[in-house]
């Protein structure tokens, strides 16, 4: 059987003309079967353009016409345009078109007619529903794959929520996202009413409402850690001005994957700043449920039994793992309780040693132990985290059960205001609140210093601090003053007093955000910038 691809601008006359002979062809050949491809003018050349790199032909006019080797498989073999289909028709099956060039003048006319009348037709479609555009990055990887499912089903979103899923990935793994394209629609999920495969971050993050980022960052053997990070800052970035200038203006984002991802928040959270910094998160959950599961383990119980345990800190880093609080539900005993019946985790495991050494060990190796015995990633477990996030934040959680997750500071806990932070909270329908009548140990509170110093080094190294800088400079025009005996602003004369008059170091700030910008600028001279005026923000309710 051969199947061949016709597509073409709308209102061109060379179209309409191979349409008619496709047409005629597939009338008279029982064997012979076509695909139409119509655009319209105005998004034709783009489309043109894309088609063409991706399956590597050279081709610059409508229409555009190749053969798929179903029976084969494999790409398509290009025909060419009008005349080469023709030149192919006449010698393969001895049939040509005799269309006269005033008659494709007025088909393509009515053709052009008849794409707008559809598309208008289509979009009143569409409009009566209003799907929520969700995109995920990485799309080809097999968390985002694990994720499908759930999602699609209205597991996460709500059973009422239609959904336009956006798949973005790289060029090389475009055919990859296509058979995830083809399984999700085989799953025959209701609410998924459109899934598309995109390499565009643009195209992909356009309208949307959510966006989980799946990019696998991790350090190179190669790599310096200062390299790393500078690498993950300008990723990061580039997804943050993209999101300011073309999601939802209340999108909520997802910073999962691997790599430096509270730094990633941070970074989106410059660039976006159309975006409520609340809506952007990063998940602890599989942190937590592994800590979760080795307790349960330990005292035989179910996992989702034990709830309450605390991931604070870094998550794409160091990370400290608070059990104080947690607590056990369904525990066999010589005494049954309710279903709300619980009892503290240090009691049921009685052993604060195999807690305060083994566990954190046993925490530390668990990846690798899991990993090894699957002899690949643990990536259903990594995307059920994801998704159940997403699900406890758009539809709340058991009232009252803490969780963790990296927000961004007000000062909680001493932890400066604007570092991404995993934090305890509580869910809401449709928002997260922090815990904050815990009471902090003073082991507690040095761990948490430590994992600060930890965040803002990596900021350091994209934004330098300007006393930093300031310090080298005043040192370096020091030893230059010194030697011509030069005057220093804001150094002590030889009487012991300062000039700073006419010292350029002014007390408003502005040197911080000159090197700010500058620094920016280096770090990514291309990411797009843009200002949009008109959005309304919505604020999640926090409270504090």
């Amino acid at each position: 059987m051969a199947k061949f691809v016709i597509a073409g601008s709308a209102n061109c006359p060379y179209y309409a003309r191979a349409e008619l002979l496709a047409d005629n062809l597939q009338t008279n050949l029982p064997d012979f079967r076509i695909h139409k491809i119509v655009k319209h003018p105005d998004d034709w050349e783009i489309w043109l353009s894309e088609t063409c790199k991706k399956n590597g032909w050279s081709h610059t006019h409508s229409p555009l016409i190749w053969r798929e080797l179903i029976d084969r498989g494999g790409k398509g073999v290009l025909i060419g345009g009008s005349n080469e289909f023709q030149e192919y028709a006449i010698g393969y099956y001895g049939i040509t078109s005799d269309m006269l060039s005033s008659d494709m003048t007025t088909v393509g006319s009515e053709n052009m007619e008849t794409h707008v009348l559809v598309t208008e037709e289509e979009e009143y479609k569409q409009s009566l529903s209003k799907p929520l555009h969700m995109c995920i990055t990485n799309a080809s990887s097999l968390t985002a794959y694990h994720m499908l499912h759930e999602i699609a089903s209205g597991e996460v979103l709500g059973e009422d929520t239609e959904l336009s899923l956006h798949l973005l990935v790289d060029e090389e793994e475009y055919d990859v996202a296509q058979g995830v394209k083809l399984e999700a629609i085989d799953m025959a999920c209701p609410l998924l009413r459109e899934i598309c495969v995109a390499t565009n971050p643009m195209e992909a993050i356009n309208r949307a409402s959510l966006i989980v980022i799946l990019d696998d960052l991790s350090q190179k053997e190669t790599e310096s850690w200062e390299e790393w990070i500078k690498r993950c800052a300008a990723h990061y970035m580039n997804y943050g001005s993209i999101i300011n200038k073309w999601a939802s203006s209340d999108c909520r984002i997802v910073v999962a994957g691997n790599g430096a991802v509270n730094l990633g928040a941070y970074m989106i959270k410059q660039e976006a700043k159309h975006i409520p910094r609340q809506n952007i998160v990063v998940p602890s959950r599989l942190l937590e449920n592994r800590a979760k599961s080795s307790v349960a383990r330990r005292i035989n119980v179910n996992s989702s039994g034990v709830i309450d345990i605390i991931v604070w800190g870094n998550n794409g880093g160091t990370t400290h793992l608070d059990v104080s609080r947690g607590r056990v539900h369904g525990c066999e005993g010589a005494i049954w309780g309710p279903p709300f019946y619980s009892r503290p985790v240090e009691d049921m495991v009685h052993d604060n040693k195999w807690l305060q050494t083994e566990y954190r060990e046993l925490l530390k190796s668990h990846k690798d132990m899991v990993e090894g015995s699957l002899q690949h990633s643990a990536t259903s477990s990594e995307a059920h985290s994801i998704v159940a996030t997403i699900s406890d934040w758009w539809n709340g959680s058991k009232e009252g059960q803490i969780f963790s997750m990296g927000v961004v500071s007000e000062g909680w806990y001493q932890v400066p205001e604007g570092l991404f932070f995993s934090f305890p909270v509580r869910f809401q329908k449709g928002s997260w609140r922090l815990v904050q009548d815990l009471n902090v140990t003073d082991e507690l509170r040095e761990e948490l210093s430590k994992i600060v110093d930890e965040l803002e080094r990596e900021i350091e190294v994209i934004f330098p601090s300007p006393n930093k800088v300031k310090k080298v400079a005043d040192s370096q025009e020091d030893a230059t003053a010194e030697n011509k005996g030069e005057k220093v602003f804001g150094q002590p004369d030889r009487d012991g007093t300062a000039d700073t008059k006419n010292s350029p170091l002014t007390p408003d700030g502005d040197n911080n955000e000159a090197t700010r910008n500058v620094t920016l600028s280096r770090i990514i001279e291309e990411s797009e910038t843009d200002t949009r005026e008109g959005t309304t923000v919505t604020e999640t309710d926090k409270e504090g």
